[in-house]
């Protein structure tokens, strides 16, 4: 029998092992030097300085929307294509998403969608970078200035990526990043909310450590117990342990983003000659693409069989898939919210057609061959 093939798999390098190992000799565990290491790191991998590492990319979202002036009654525009946190975090802050439907291309917000959507309660603009593949920020950007609307990213997927040369950041108000157990540079949990906007930056760090004017190892550093507390914070700060899982890992991230492209580039070409029953990515001159996920869609309507069933199938065969993502609207609580103000029939089809192959760096050229040949053979096997 063949190996069997799992959807994800982690090996954590040598030099993270020695990180963690010296932060737990140091003696201090809690949010201290290797935080502020890893937030400098950080910044310059995206080339900007203002980075505010947090406890998870949710938190982020939280703390983000809220330093661009998100509040209680207010609407926020965002995606219904994307994993549930961001309209979590709309929520948590007493606001209301806004779905705007998706350019089924990129299965990233529809930019003409979204400024349909606007209105006078629009207090910012939450797009999400879908698979590692950047947003349509060359009109979303403007779209938002024009309104003078604050533009948030999701950037969860997207470490690594770009848009004509520039990172996420740079496009955006405040971009948030994850580096949960899956993400393409992992603490293990954790985030990072990065802007060009020092203040907004600063005030997000502040927040994360329940606006206390001093945290416990600044207090420990200059050897003074007095803090203040300025307004309501948050909990949120990220540990030394996660930030040395992260600083270990960085050591290793250009070669793993090597690695995944070669290995997208090798799903692209075996993909291809399949094209009228699966759907590739499609690459857009100036977007550079973080390959978090490999994302295809089944073209169902060629097919007499559903895309659980092709999971199914490729599960009997030794392959893990996964699909990402169950549109948010369809959700028990969001069904039950009544969220879906408006028809929402590209993220509807793509969450009935999309399926995520196995993609990280430990992944062999091989392994994509026979993932490629076994979705193949699923696919013709059962075409209309």
């Amino acid at each position: 029998m063949p190996r069997r093939i799992p959807f994800y798999d982690l090996t954590l390098s040598l030099a993270t092992r020695r990180a963690v190992e010296r932060t737990l000799k140091s003696g201090w565990i809690t949010t201290g030097p290797a935080v502020a290491e890893f937030e400098r790191e950080v910044g310059d991998l995206l080339g900007i300085r203002n980075t505010a590492a947090v406890s998870s990319a949710t938190a982020g979202l939280v703390l983000a929307l809220r330093a661009v002036g998100v509040k209680r009654g207010d609407e926020v525009i965002t995606t219904p294509f994307s994993f549930v946190a961001g309209a979590e975090a709309i929520l948590n802050l007493g606001a209301i998403p806004v779905f705007a439907d998706i350019d089924p291309a990129t299965l990233t917000v529809d930019p003409s969608a979204a400024e349909k959507r606007i209105t006078k309660r629009t207090a910012a603009i939450l797009a999400v970078d879908i698979a590692g593949y950047p947003c349509d920020y060359r009109r979303l950007r403007p779209l938002a200035k024009a309104r003078r609307i604050p533009l948030v990213s999701d950037s969860a997927h997207a470490l690594g990526a770009h848009l004509d040369g520039k990172s996420i950041p740079h496009w955006t108000d405040v971009s948030v990043y994850s580096f949960h157990a899956t993400k393409n540079l992992t603490c293990g949990e954790g985030g990072m909310v990065v802007s060009e906007d020092k203040d907004l930056a600063d005030r997000v760090r502040l927040w994360s450590k329940h606006a206390m004017t001093a945290n416990a190892y600044e207090r420990k550093r200059s050897d003074q117990w007095s803090y203040d507390v300025t307004e309501v914070g948050f909990k949120a700060n990220m540990s030394d342990i996660l930030a040395s899982v992260g600083l270990g890992e960085l050591k290793s991230f250009a070669g793993n983003q090597i690695r995944r492209e070669q290995l997208a580039m090798r799903y692209l070409s075996n993909l291809r000659v399949a094209e009228d029953l699966i759907t590739i990515p499609r690459l857009r001159r100036g977007y550079h693409h973080a390959w978090h996920l490999m994302i295809v869609r089944l073209n169902l309507s060629s097919l007499d069989i559903s895309r659980n069933e092709v999971i199914d199938k490729m599960g009997r065969r030794g392959i893990g898939c996964s699909v990402h993502y169950r549109p948010i609207h369809t959700l028990a609580f969001y069904r039950r919210s009544g969220l879906k103000a408006v028809r929402l029939p590209e993220s509807e089809r793509a969450g009935e057609s999309v399926l995520s192959l196995p993609l990280y760096p430990g992944l062999r050229l091989s392994d994509v061959d026979r993932i490629s040949d076994v979705l193949i053979s699923v696919c013709l096997s059962h075409a209309r």
